[in-house]
């Protein structure tokens, strides 16, 4: 293929405006999705389901959920994308918890991205010919060409580039972009047909959205022929194609263990009452997700609770607009079909946003700008040509890409972090609970309990049964000891939601400070909820300590260290008391052991081993490993803990090193000095020394 000058202008300006437009969240963090898909998923991190679990970490990779659960499972929402997972743990392997990298790859996708829109709209006009050329009238090639800049700087991009969980809908993107230009790129016959499902497949193991590609492709193919009447031949394609796409639909539904169980206030159009609050709800918001690529001036990262209240009677206005543009739309599609540009800039957008409509299936969300992200093609192709269509308005269309790129470039600073990004929320839709409780979530890891607490009980203002807020709230009242309030919110937690486990283990946390009959109880009903809950086996262990029964709590740390072997302090719990119990061969054994899975630089756990020699009279040994201990602390910056010194000091005490002993000693009472242990073995040690 001979490429022209021109072609490469085309590419290179679509390509830096797409990107140049979004250059901010490059400097972006983790925030908001990302914390859950990437850094607590044990598919992307791979820490381990149990101990083998690096021998086999890719196949249960394709076992599970986008969120590293088990794609089975009842609670699961059940996307299902391991390629997009594969991506994120082979960023992760390699730059660990930088996020530059991923929103580096996630930038350069984005950029391919806009110059392969450029050439799948030529294709979805005609086929190549015989060089590898496509040609189209310079009128309709300047329309695709100001879609693709349109598509390039618009502002409903940001939230894929932004949030890196929006990686799978740029690759699905590429695979449906990639597979529609090779499929018409094809000769016509059983194998372009085979292909077509083949590609939309792999592009649905990055999101299920890719799938669409089978739809478009034949729609146009119809369309084109303009008559539904198909000959023998596109009979056995079109059934081969239909065939093989819906046999995978049918195992993906068998695999997930059915369709995804979502909550009321996850999509309430959805779940409306009555028909006509459901029907003409799910309406107004097709018709606000137009309003949002016309006017992207409102935008946040969440649309659920309280944005888009349902329309309850005839008398809501939003009725009476949607009535009026019911007729309006109609006439729209009508117009479509004399003019060829019109109906493929709406099939693009009809058949992309299909999956996120509630036609096909409920889903979770309610909009969601990122699975605008291949409708905006077609969207952009209709606009492009209604302003191309009205003579001497090509200014007019300047000034839209301008406004698009600077609305663009300022909406990325609201993703660099998830401080910015809550707060934008807010300024959208301040009656949203689940903006107010992710405020909630900001202020308390930033430690203003005050501003969390009062954002939590908002949150739970606007919806009353809100037991997510409910339980962080009670968080943060148990963590300023105010154990009588933390435990009436749990309480209500689990009356709202009986299947809550974090709240039932949270539960059993408050009342194992008085209660430990009913705090068992309810780690046991978290334990039945969630099997794979390693931090409810750590408490429940702990609560068995406190109750005297010690067999019991180390078991209970066992099967912890066993669920997730990163779990320090269960290793730590498990030592300390093999080594109270004189257990001290048993001890060095698990300390070992817990050093292989948690790594050296946990000095905690260099510091037992010290103990543990130490008792075993094996002084060397033991010197190294709590100056290990020490030397651990002073590299992080870590303050050195006055027992670390004081138990230094008692084994060359032991040893019969007198001087390097009372050092040891005075250092930790430097740290410490009212350390009753280390002030009465230093006067022990002069007593001797005078002796």
């Amino acid at each position: 293929m001979k490429w022209s000058s021109w072609w490469y202008y085309e590419e290179c300006l679509l390509f830096c405006l797409g990107v140049t437009s979004l250059l901010p969240t490059l400097w972006g963090t983790f925030v908001f999705d990302d914390g859950e898909a990437i850094l607590n998923n044990e598919d992307v991190t791979q820490k381990s389901f149990h101990v083998e679990f690096h021998k086999r970490g890719v196949l249960e990779l394709f076992k599970n959920d986008f969120w590293g659960s088990r794609i089975t499972h009842p609670n699961s929402h059940k996307s299902y994308r391991p390629l997009t997972t594969l991506t994120y743990r082979w960023d992760y392997s390699i730059w660990g918890q930088n996020p530059f990298p991923f929103h580096l790859l996630n930038w350069i996708i984005h950029g391919t991205n806009c110059i392969l829109v450029l050439h799948f709209l030529r294709h979805c006009y005609t086929k190549v010919d015989g060089s590898g050329r496509i040609k189209l009238p310079r009128k309709v090639e300047e329309i695709i060409l100001w879609a693709s800049v349109l598509f390039s700087v618009h502002p409903v991009h940001v939230e894929p580039l932004g949030g890196l969980v929006g990686r799978s809908d740029l690759l699905a993107a590429m695979v449906f972009l990639v597979g529609f230009i090779v499929t018409s790129s094809m000769k016509s016959g059983l194998g372009q047909f085979v292909f077509l499902p083949v590609i939309a497949i792999f592009g649905s193991l990055f999101k299920e959205n890719a799938i669409t590609l089978v739809i478009l492709f034949l729609s146009l193919k119809i369309f084109r022929q303009r008559s539904l009447r198909l000959s023998p031949k596109d009979t056995i394609n079109f059934g081969t194609t239909l065939l093989i796409t819906l046999s995978f639909l049918a195992w993906r539904l068998w695999f997930q263990g059915g369709p995804p169980v979502f909550q009321h206030f996850d999509n309430p159009p959805a779940f409306a009452e009555s028909y006509f609050s459901k029907i003409f709800s799910i309406m107004y918001v097709w018709v606000f997700n137009v309003f949002i690529l016309i006017n992207p001036t409102w935008l946040s990262f969440d649309w659920s609770m309280g944005c888009i209240n349902l329309i309850q009677t005839p008398l809501d206005p939003r009725f009476v607009l949607v009535v009026l543009l019911i007729p309006i739309g109609i006439q729209f599609v009508r117009v479509a079909f004399n003019y060829r540009t019109v109906l493929i800039g709406l099939l693009i957008a009809a058949t992309t946003f299909l999956p996120s409509s509630n036609l096909v299936f409920t889903v979770g969300f309610v909009i969601a700008e990122r699975n605008l992200y291949l409708p905006s093609i077609g969207f952009s192709l209709v606009l492009s040509f209604c302003f191309l269509k009205i003579p001497r308005s090509k200014p007019f269309l300047i000034f839209v890409v301008i406004i698009f790129f600077g609305r663009s470039f300022q909406r990325s600073f609201d993703w660099i972090n998830q401080d910015r990004l809550f707060l934008s929320a807010m300024e959208v839709c301040p009656n949203n609970a689940k903006v107010h409780y992710n405020i909630g979530t900001m202020y308390g890891e930033s430690g203003n309990t005050e501003l969390a607490i009062q954002s939590y009980k908002r949150a739970i203002e606007l919806k009353h049964d809100y037991y997510q807020a409910m339980n962080n709230l009670a968080n943060i009242l148990r963590a300023t000891n105010k154990l009588d309030r933390a435990e009436c919110w749990l309480r209500k937690a689990v009356h709202f939601r009986e299947d809550f486990a974090a709240a039932w283990m949270n539960l059993g946390i408050v009342l194992s400070r008085k209660n430990t009959t009913e705090a068992l109880e309810c780690y046991r009903n978290a334990l039945k909820l969630r099997n794979f809950y390693p931090d409810c086996e750590y408490n429940l262990g702990n609560l068995y300590l406190d109750m005297g029964e010690k067999d019991l709590a180390l078991k209970s740390w066992i099967r912890t260290t066993n669920l997730q072997p990163s779990h320090s302090q269960s290793w730590i719990n498990i030592i300390i008391l093999l080594e109270q119990e004189n257990r001290l061969m048993e001890a060095k054994d698990w300390a070992h052991k817990a050093l292989k899975f948690v790594g050296d630089s946990e000095d905690t756990l260099q510091f037992l081993l010290g103990n543990i020699y130490g008792r075993l009279d094996k002084y060397e040994t033991a010197k190294e490993y709590f100056l290990k201990a020490i030397q651990i602390c002073e590299v992080t910056l870590k303050s050195v803990p006055a027992k670390y010194w004081s138990n230094l000091g008692v084994l060359y005490h032991r040893w019969g090193k007198v001087s390097d002993a009372r050092i040891f000693y005075t250092k930790a009472l430097d740290i410490e000095p009212d350390m009753d242990s280390a002030k009465n073995n230093l006067e022990r040690l002069l007593k001797l020394a005078k002796i």
